[in-house]
């Protein structure tokens, strides 16, 4: 009987240890101490002030951490390499793998708060949205009226993108209309009004910030005529009947996205841009308005997913209020002419996160 053993020799070049890659890591801070109001300005301002080197390590590979004392008077923020990478890097120095931040509470000027409106889940979505914008009263303008078989023309579902539920807001080129009341256009809206809480209407010298987030879906269709998102009217005097702002998409060669403003009762193109840029992706906006005769504006919106700016426009000096007016209220939807209804298409606009925060 043979028995023939196989044996393999050491060798000793798979045998070598791989060293580890020197690089060095770091944190520092521009400021030492940060005065702040409330949570969310907390992290945005230690966002803005720390700072990290990652050497020739990637992102991915580093583990950074905020630690607040107790009564959040001081944050130590670190940053190492992650458990799995310790010994793939060296690091070369240590010594500044932290930074200590001392905080204070402003509590003479708080953060002013907002009124937000999010969705909650499916399921009397209307009684949310009257909730927030006028308790009690209706601040919905939907076509449910002439198209009462299908519902109501707002409802709220979960969003993967954004791992939250949304407002969807839809319309349908037949049989939705405006209300009942016109019929060669069709509204799905919601607003404030004279019923809402008098923090949710500007009046004259003061400063508003309007926050929310929309996506219109691939594919979507404007008309040549009108089809608006967002509207900032006065409420009261003659001037009433034309919004002082507008957020309008409008179908050409290419599609845009237009910023109408109207001094007194003659709109104008103030900003553009192709719509084709804002089309299924989720959008934030934010709008700072103050009103006055002295007034002044800016808007921004950018992608949800990596915070590109794909609009802009401001003014320091701009006319923000009417004679006679009462205030000025917001409005969000879908609000579009049916004089060239073949243009259009049945559209489901997504909404997330209405806020209002007066700042002065």
């Amino acid at each position: 009987m043979f028995v023939i053993i196989l044996s393999s020799c050491n060798n000793n070049e798979n045998d070598e240890t791989i060293e580890p890659v020197t690089t060095d890591i770091s944190i520092s801070s521009s400021e030492s101490l940060i005065s702040w109001g409330d949570a969310a300005d907390l992290m945005q301002k230690l966002e803005n002030a720390i700072s990290y080197n990652y050497g020739i390590a990637l992102e991915s590979e580093i583990e950074k951490q905020l630690s607040f004392n107790a009564d959040t008077t001081q944050v130590i923020a670190t940053i190492a390499f992650k458990i799995e990478n310790q010994s793939v890097y060296n690091d070369s120095n240590s010594t500044n793998n932290s930074v200590t931040i001392a905080l204070v509470k402003d509590i003479e000027n708080p953060i002013p708060q907002g009124v937000v409106l999010s969705a909650d889940g499916p399921g009397n979505t209307y009684d949310l949205i009257t909730s927030v914008l006028a308790p009690g009263y209706d601040p919905i303008e939907a076509p449910d009226c002439n198209h009462p078989e299908f519902g109501d023309h707002i409802d709220e579902l979960f969003d993967n993108e954004l791992n939250k539920n949304v407002f969807r807001f839809y319309m349908h080129t037949s049989p939705d209309n405006d209300r009942c009341i016109n019929f060669d256009r069709q509204r799905n809206e919601i607003k404030t009004y004279d019923q809402s809480p008098d923090n949710l209407l500007g009046i004259e010298n003061e400063k508003v910030v309007y926050k929310w987030k929309f996506k219109l879906k691939a594919g979507f269709q404007s008309s040549t005529n009108f089809t608006h998102l967002h509207q900032l009217k006065s409420v009261g005097g003659s001037l009433a009947s034309m919004p002082m702002y507008t957020l309008s998409a409008k179908k050409g060669s290419p599609d845009k996205l237009q910023l109408r403003y109207a001094e007194t009762d003659t709109q104008i193109n103030v900003a553009e841009a192709n719509l084709a840029a804002f089309i299924d992706s989720w959008l934030e906006v934010t709008e700072t308005i103050k009103y006055g005769t002295s007034g002044t504006y800016d808007i921004e919106i950018k992608k949800v997913s990596d915070g590109t700016v794909l609009f802009t426009y401001s003014n320091a000096s701009i006319i923000n209020w009417r004679a006679d007016a009462s205030f000025v209220r917001p409005k969000w939807g879908i609000y579009r002419s049916l004089i060239n209804a073949q243009d259009l298409r049945d559209e489901e606009v997504l909404f997330a996160d209405f806020s209002i925060t007066e700042i002065e």
